[in-house]
C-alpha cells in the first residue's frame, strides 16, 4: 500500500512563500537585500536609549581648584619666609658693617696727665686779661672751660715734671699750681702722645735726649693736628736748639685739651 505523499509546508517570510519541509530541515534563506530589510525591522522594534556620556560634576572642579590653589599658596609662602627673611638679614648686616666702617668715630682713650694750673676765672673776660700777661711773657697758655675758667700753662707725663716746669715762671712772678688733669686722647696715638708729652717736659728742664729717643720719635705716625704740631716743633727745636721751638710745642700740646 502505497504511502501517502508528504505535503510541503510553506511559510511566509516578508510575503513571500518559502518552502520547509521536515525532511531537508532546511532554514529559508534571504537574499542580502532581504536580510538588510529584516535587519532594518528589527532596529525598528528596538527603543532609543541615548548615549551615556561623562559629565564632570562641577562641584568637583570647584573643590579641586580650591584644593590647588591652597597648595600653591601654602608653597609660596614658605618659600617667601626662608628666602626673604635671610635676604633681609643679609642685606642689614652688611649695610650696618659699611656703616660703622664709614661713620664709626674713632676710639678714644682717657689717659691722665699733670698740668700747670696759673689761675681760675668766673668768667672769659677776666681769664682772657691774664692770658695776655703770660703772652707778653713768651709762655703758653690755654682756657679751659666756661663757668669757671681754667688758666693751664704748661703739661708733664708726671707730677715730679710739672713741678720742675711750674719753677720756670717764679722768675716771671707767676704763681702756678700742679694737678692731675684727663685728657681724651685717640687711642692709635697714645704711645706718641705720651713720649712726646714727656719728652717735652724733659727737655724744657735742661735734660738731653739720646739719639735712639730721637729715632723713636721719628718712627711715629702722627694724625691728630696739634700733637702733629707740637712734634714737628720738637724736631723743629733739635735742628736750632732755639728755646722758643720748644714752648710753642707746650703750647700744641696745651691745645690738646680744648
Amino acid at each position: 500500500m502505497d504511502k501517502p505523499a508528504k505535503k510541503a509546508i510553506v511559510i511566509k517570510v516578508n510575503g513571500k512563500e518559502q518552502p520547509y519541509t521536515t525532511v531537508t530541515n532546511t532554514l529559508p534563506q534571504w537574499s542580502r537585500e532581504e536580510s538588510d530589510q529584516q535587519s532594518e525591522k528589527q532596529d525598528e522594534f528596538i527603543p532609543f536609549e541615548p548615549s551615556k556620556r561623562y559629565t564632570k560634576s562641577p562641584w568637583r572642579s570647584f573643590l579641586f581648584a580650591i584644593a590647588l590653589a591652597v597648595v600653591l599658596g601654602t608653597s609660596f609662602g614658605f618659600l617667601v619666609l626662608t628666602i626673604i627673611p635671610t635676604a633681609e638679614k643679609i642685606a642689614p648686616t652688611a649695610t650696618l658693617q659699611q656703616e660703622q666702617k664709614e661713620e664709626a668715630p674713632i676710639a678714644q682713650r682717657t689717659e691722665t696727665v699733670f698740668v700747670i694750673q696759673g689761675g681760675v676765672f668766673q668768667d672769659e673776660k677776666a681769664a682772657n686779661v691774664y692770658v695776655q700777661k703770660i703772652k707778653a711773657q713768651h709762655r703758653p697758655s690755654v682756657m679751659i672751660g666756661k663757668q669757671p675758667v681754667y688758666v693751664f700753662l704748661g703739661m708733664a707725663w708726671t707730677k715730679e715734671e710739672a713741678k720742675q716746669m711750674a719753677s720756670l715762671y717764679e722768675p716771671l712772678g707767676i704763681d702756678t699750681y700742679v694737678k692731675s688733669w684727663n685728657v681724651s686722647i685717640d687711642e692709635k696715638e697714645k704711645e706718641p702722645f705720651v713720649t712726646i708729652v714727656s719728652v717735652i717736659s724733659r727737655l724744657l728742664n735742661g735734660q738731653q735726649l739720646q739719639n735712639e729717643q730721637w729715632k723713636q720719635l721719628q718712627s711715629y705716625s702722627l694724625h691728630d693736628e696739634q700733637i702733629k704740631k707740637a712734634y714737628e716743633a720738637l724736631f723743629a727745636f733739635r735742628q736750632t736748639n732755639d728755646q722758643k721751638k720748644l714752648w710753642e710745642a707746650q703750647q700744641q700740646l696745651l691745645n690738646v685739651l680744648r
